[in-house]
């Protein structure tokens, strides 16, 4: 017990040296400091990414067969319309043909059936003229009826004799163009026995050889992938849902490959996709970078180990980050009702401004009762105060209010070392790369702030 009575008290005189150093060697408080200087401060996320071409086309086979040649290789420039491949085409070759003597025959069965409807035509007009001379004998009585009507008979069978030759020619023709599209029809499938280049590019992946069979059913088989150029590529990337707000079109990237590590490559956002991926419970976005490449040394396929520059301070007043966390420990920050007034001392209030304020606290307190409908008198006397601070605020500290509201501009505290005391004064924190924290207090610039306070054993 009087061990543990003698360890409380050396841990009171401790905690009592923090700010009334004794003048007693065991209980000398040590300070690390460290001088606020200049420098850059970059905030970026971290991602990978796979490089592709931006344009780059799968060539595939639309026909099952045996391919018979293969004309370009790994590498090769070539040009749209030029011939990379050839499937066997006999059995094509064979159905063009097939289908053309079909429309041979019908062609001639169609001038076999115009000679026939002029025949017909010949023996209606030829009936029809039987008929009128036999009307003609009639009023002579030299024709019995039965002979006229057997004329006029024959007469009307003609006619329509005649209008079925011409029936027949309908349906011929018909049949000839029914026949002229199967012929297309296989004309085009002979055609795509010749794999041909969508693009002008080069070939940057092969997949068949001589004699090897495709497959053409649902899918289609894959030969070739050309590229257009490699001079522009591009990286899609994923990006983690609580990083994808920061990410915008037309940020810098920098991004190094394995196969040159020491060289760093630039790039810009140029697609944020809106379609979710989730993988295994982690929600991530589509996020496609442009690069170049005009030196033509990154290739598809390659990992890209990315850094997207969210914000970028240039030569500004920084600080460790060790110091501000010091100094949010000894403010007791992560109270809420501190932090508030921390944001307060920010803005450098006048005394008047204060005391305006200091008048309107009563009114919020009692506001803040925990009794029924004590969150809308809350909500009712925070509007109170924004409208106060509204009127009494200089156009410079709402434009501060403004940036401390939005995250941009946050309230802190620092300790330094005044007259060999440590000393808590509140400052503006700006942009914070996890190592430094920009300062936008500039009345401290040039001096040291304590990042570590410990006691002499």
């Amino acid at each position: 017990m009087k061990r543990i009575a003698l360890a409380a008290v050396v841990v009171a005189l401790g905690l009592t040296a923090l700010y009334w150093p004794s003048g007693q060697p065991e209980d000398e408080i040590l300070y690390s400091s460290q001088a606020i200087d200049s420098g850059d401060i970059r905030k970026v996320i971290a991602a990978t990414g796979t490089l592709a071409a931006v344009d780059d086309v799968v060539v595939g086979a639309q026909l099952s067969g045996q391919i018979d040649q293969v004309l370009v290789d790994f590498n090769d420039p070539v040009e749209a319309g030029q011939l990379l491949a050839k499937i066997d085409p006999r059995t094509f070759q064979a159905r063009v043909d097939q289908y053309q003597a079909q429309v041979d025959k019908m062609a001639a069965d169609l001038a076999l059936q115009q000679v026939a409807i002029e025949r017909a035509q010949v023996n209606a007009e030829l009936a029809q003229r039987d008929l009128e001379r036999a009307q003609a004998l009639k009023g002579q009585q030299h024709i019995s009826e039965e002979e006229l009507d057997r004329l006029a008979t024959a007469a009307q069978l003609s006619v329509l004799e005649h209008q079925q030759a011409q029936l027949q020619l309908g349906a011929l023709e018909a049949t000839l163009a029914q026949n002229l599209a199967t012929l297309a029809q296989g004309q085009i499938e002979l055609d795509r026995t010749d794999i041909r280049a969508p693009i002008d590019g080069f070939v940057i992946n092969r997949t068949i050889e001589p004699g090897q069979t495709v497959a053409a059913s649902l899918n289609t088989p894959e030969l070739f992938v050309l590229a257009r150029d490699l001079a522009e590529m591009e990286i899609e990337a994923f990006i983690d849902e609580s990083d994808i707000g920061q990410v915008a079109e037309g940020q810098r990237v920098s991004f190094d490959v394995d196969a040159y590590p020491d060289r760093r490559f630039q790039g810009e956002v140029s697609q944020i996709r809106k379609a979710p991926q989730n993988n295994s419970g982690v929600v991530s976005y589509t996020v496609i970078i442009s690069a170049n490449n005009r030196e033509g040394i990154l290739l598809p396929g390659m990992t890209a180990n990315l850094e997207l520059q969210v914000d970028n301070l240039r030569q500004v007043a920084r600080i460790p980050n060790a110091a501000v966390r010091l100094g949010q420990r000894e403010a007791g920050s992560n109270d809420s009702g501190n932090a508030r007034m921390g944001s307060l001392e920010a803005l450098n209030l006048t005394d008047e401004q204060r005391e305006q304020l200091r008048a309107a606290r009563p009114a919020r307190d009692a506001g803040a009762s925990m009794g029924p409908g004590g969150d809308r008198n809350r909500e009712q006397m925070r509007q109170r105060m924004d409208q106060l601070m509204d009127r009494i605020l200089t156009d410079e500290q709402k434009v501060l209010k403004a940036q401390l509201d939005s995250g941009a501009v946050r309230a802190g505290h620092l300790l330094v070392l005044e007259q060999g005391e440590p000393t808590l004064i509140p400052v503006q924190l700006g942009l914070s790369d996890g190592e430094h924290t920009a300062l936008l207090s500039p009345e401290l610039e040039g001096r040291e702030v304590i990042t570590q306070m410990r006691s002499r054993l």
